[in-house]
């Protein structure tokens, strides 16, 4: 009980302490703040550079990706051509204009008269 009847010159200066520590703990708790703060901001900072470098590196596959697609198309349509060159040229082979002037050419002559074959009316059948 004594101690809270202090004389009245000790009051102010016990008072003026006190205040004094709470300032420099105030400051205190400041500064591990702001260095809680700052390390918190270095780690977002962080997580949003390599999101950001995940997100380019898919970017430049897709992208990649879309080259040998169309790569892969431009030969199929170099492919499909060829094909119809190549059937339009047998097509104009098989004509029959073309093929009567190459049977021609050979040497062979046009039947005069066409004789069928009829197996029903043959006796015998010859194997050889």
């Amino acid at each position: 009980m004594a101690i809270l009847t202090l004389p009245p010159l000790i009051r102010p200066r016990l008072a003026l302490k006190q205040v004094i520590e709470n300032v420099t703990e105030v400051q205190s708790t400041i500064a591990t703040k702001k260095l809680d703060t700052r390390k918190f901001m270095f780690v977002m900072a962080s997580i949003v550079t390599l999101n950001l470098l995940v997100i380019a590196g898919i970017n430049i596959l897709m992208t990649q990706d879309a080259f040998t697609l169309q790569k892969l198309k431009s030969d199929r349509n170099i492919a499909l051509d060829e094909k119809d060159a190549i059937l339009n040229t047998v097509n104009q082979l098989n004509s029959p204009s073309n093929l009567a002037r190459v049977a021609h050419n050979m040497g062979m002559v046009s039947a005069t008269k066409i004789g069928y074959l009829n197996y029903s009316q043959l006796s015998e059948v010859a194997v050889p």
